[in-house]
């Protein structure tokens, strides 16, 4: 049986949701192979192609799984797996070095859910280590994985990090895991910007990777969570942050704080994004979220349109909806010459901060101003072809703009 794109990401929403016996059973049962690949290939791009075959055993749904379509989740998660226990080796050597000279870290999101809150290292895909530090601790940490054969993106500076971004470039090593070492989780100068200093209070130890070192807290770590899947990026990772936010809430059940968590979300400005982040996870994923704190965060201005669109761009192929950051956005929407041009400006003469990051040029020298010629031609070439494609009214292009301007706009508002 052939089904419809819209159908075959219901029922692979259905078969990811953890608790529930709501799948077809009937449409799964009559699946013709090539809806399997094509079951298979939409996992993919939902970074959820592991899991799936993790609640598909879960539930006793594998029985239906022809077998060319079960070596396929069979050869994934083995993949996954051993990937993941890379990832494991390189943070076992980090965490060791970092003991002995006392210093602390934080486990961040992927490699702490895919063993704690997971339970197993092979259901959870990971592309980086991403962990926080504090401030002082930045350049030997560096320092460190550089010892360990890691080398960063671009020239690390901690004072240009410090002012510009959330975390140093990003740190790589060929066929082991990348790591990002940050001070905050959010950026400087955004107007959902928070103080870390409450995150290492509130921090409790966790054993990861053989080693002891520290995590988030029950509540911080769901805060986190709807922080990246929404303010950070506009919900254009896909199913799979829904799914670390429900594998979140069932995994620490009662020992969550939900009043600290909206108290939280309202004092740090992030009630819109967390509200999102959360209904979505309830609907798509099955998060077992209490209805009356969906009742408190809730705004007085969600419309089931600003719902859908979220809706929407979840299950829009991540690939795609990166192509379109939110100032691209705005910029293809907006109606006035004047807008546009500006617009532009402000993404080319980007603070020297953040050219001094990017170009590898020190702030104080008169280089850096040679680098705003070189960021105009890599603006044109970056977008130019998806700016060719909007103007020639491409449709899919245009919804996209569209759903990711508006849900920017929304969560931007006070």
């Amino acid at each position: 049986m052939e089904i419809k794109d819209c159908e075959l990401c219901q029922l692979l929403v259905e078969c990811l949701k953890k608790s529930g016996t709501n799948v077809d059973i009937t449409r799964l049962s009559y699946l013709s192979l090539e809806s399997w690949h094509n079951l298979l290939s939409l996992a993919r791009t939902q970074r959820v192609l592991s899991l799936l075959w993790h609640r598909l055993r879960q539930k006793g749904l594998d029985v239906f799984v022809p077998a060319a379509a079960a070596e396929t989740f069979k050869d994934a998660f083995r993949q996954n797996t051993l990937h993941n226990l890379r990832f494991y080796g390189e943070l076992h050597r980090l965490l060791s070095v970092l003991k002995s000279e006392g210093i602390p870290l934080i486990l961040l999101k992927g490699i702490f859910l895919a063993d704690a809150v997971y339970g197993n290292i092979g259901v959870r895909e990971m592309n980086d280590i991403d962990v926080l530090a504090r401030p002082a601790d930045l350049a030997r940490i560096a320092g460190i994985l550089t010892e360990m054969g890691y080398t960063p993106l671009s020239p690390i500076s901690v004072d240009t990090t410090l002012k510009s971004a959330h975390h140093l470039p990003r740190m790589i090593k060929n066929g082991h895991a990348g790591f990002e070492i940050h001070w905050n989780v959010t950026s400087p100068n955004e107007t959902y910007t928070i103080d870390p200093c409450g995150l290492w209070d509130r921090a409790v130890p966790v054993r990861i990777a053989n080693c002891d070192t520290l995590t988030l807290s029950p509540e911080d770590l769901l805060l986190h969570l709807c922080l990246h899947t929404s303010y950070h990026h506009q919900f254009a990772f896909g199913l799979r942050p829904s799914c670390d936010i429900a594998e979140t809430i069932d995994h620490f059940g009662a020992g969550i704080n939900w009043q600290a968590v909206t108290n939280q979300a309202v004092q740090w400005g992030w009630q819109r994004g967390v509200y999102l982040s959360l209904q979505l996870a309830a609907e798509l994923a099955g998060a077992d979220v209490p209805a009356d704190i969906l009742d408190r965060l809730r705004p007085s201005d969600v419309t089931e349109a600003i719902l859908e669109t979220s809706r929407t761009q979840v299950i829009t192929d991540s690939k795609f909806v990166f192509s379109i950051p939110v100032p691209f956005a705005e910029l293809l929407e907006s109606k006035n010459l004047w807008s546009k041009i500006l617009i532009f400006w402000q993404r080319v003469f980007l603070p020297k901060a953040i050219i001094s990051s990017q170009y590898s040029v020190p702030m104080n020298s008169i280089k850096i101003y040679f680098c705003y010629p070189l960021r105009f031609v890599d603006v044109l070439r970056r977008h130019g072809h998806t700016l060719k494609k909007h103007q020639q009214n491409d449709a899919s292009l245009q919804f996209l703009v569209g759903r990711t301007k508006r849900i920017a706009n929304w969560l931007a508002q006070p």
